[in-house]
């Protein structure tokens, strides 16, 4: 008895303390474990196409506008970390599952608010950039947060520091969102959330640096210069720039990357057939920009917008363009 005691009782206690939660996360660790061992090798993400190749392509219109609208209107949404989960299974935090649960704000932002496709699918290729295998050591600044998902990714995945930008309005979903990550009150040392108009001084945030990162950033032609200063003026030429990017209307979308070649030495993209499965077909690519060229001094020359700029004008002009899906 005294035998059984010993061995058996501690262990019945111990299931008996254990709430369904902790056993469904203990199961989710150990799958995850599981899934790793057997998992191959995870392959760099290729950049082989560039800007010419890119849009000789046939245009694909599946799901053209990049965002489901259905889960859009949801008031929060789960979103994959991607695979592998960092060393041992476990993020940031001691967070054991590859998924984080963000808010939206449709309502009271608009399509800045919600996570897009493109967003979703920087997320799951963050383990394919060379800069992942050091994160630890890397800088990472966000241009046109939203939600911030991307950014956050790059926080869990430990990231050196994470900065989040977007306009005000939108820069306080972001810090929502952040603080709910962290699960704290106030954000931790090396994640910060600034508010950021783009083509304005950023000096305060401390450029240059290493990784910039953005999803669906060119839907505004009226901005794109805008855009473009803020990314020389956030890096330098060790720095190198990846942009989710959705195709859509090339004659607005082609002129941002030819004049993107005037400030870094390479504007290279993925094959679309490396986009996550469930978004393959749909016109997606990430961007990568390096070797930024000009030194401290390059300054954008801006080219006009194409039309008036106005309060949501050129969202109203592109949605007015693009099918619905």
């Amino acid at each position: 008895r005294r035998t059984w005691r010993r061995f058996y009782y501690p262990r019945r206690v111990m299931d008996a303390a254990l709430t369904a939660e902790n056993k469904a996360q203990l199961k989710a660790w150990f799958a995850a474990q599981a899934e790793r061992r057997e998992a191959p090798p995870v392959e760099d993400l290729g950049f082989g196409l560039g800007t010419t190749e890119v849009f000789a392509l046939a245009p694909e219109t599946t799901g053209a506008l990049g965002v489901d609208f259905v889960e859009a209107t949801k008031p929060h949404t789960l979103v994959d970390l991607g695979r592998p989960a960092p060393p041992g299974g476990v993020f940031r935090g001691g967070r054991r599952l590859a998924q984080v649960r963000v808010e939206q704000g449709m309502t009271a932002v608009g399509i800045g608010g919600v996570v897009w496709h493109s967003g979703r699918a920087m997320c799951s290729i963050l383990p394919r950039l060379p800069e992942f295998r050091k994160f630890p050591e890397v800088r990472v600044l966000e241009v046109g947060a939203g939600t911030g998902i991307v950014g956050l990714a790059c926080w869990l995945r430990f990231a050196k520091a994470v900065t989040l930008t977007d306009v005000p309005a939108v820069a306080d979903l972001a810090r929502k969102n952040a603080l709910a990550t962290v699960g704290g009150d106030a954000l931790p040392a090396g994640l910060q959330v600034a508010t950021h108009v783009w083509g304005q001084d950023l000096s305060h945030l401390g450029p240059p640096f290493d990784v910039v990162v953005g999803s669906d950033c060119l839907y505004d032609p009226s901005v794109l210069d805008d855009l473009l200063a803020t990314l020389v003026a956030a890096t330098d030429e060790h720095s190198v720039v990846y942009l989710g990017y959705k195709r859509r209307l090339d004659d607005r979308e082609r002129p941002f990357f030819d004049n993107a070649r005037r400030y870094f030495a390479t504007v290279a993209f993925s094959d679309g057939a490396e986009a996550p499965p469930e978004w393959r077909g749909s016109g997606l690519h990430v961007c990568r920009l390096s070797g930024r060229l000009g030194g401290s001094t390059a300054v954008v020359v801006k080219r006009g917008p194409p039309w008036p700029r106005s309060s949501g004008a050129g969202r109203r002009r592109f949605f007015s363009c693009c099918p619905a899906t």
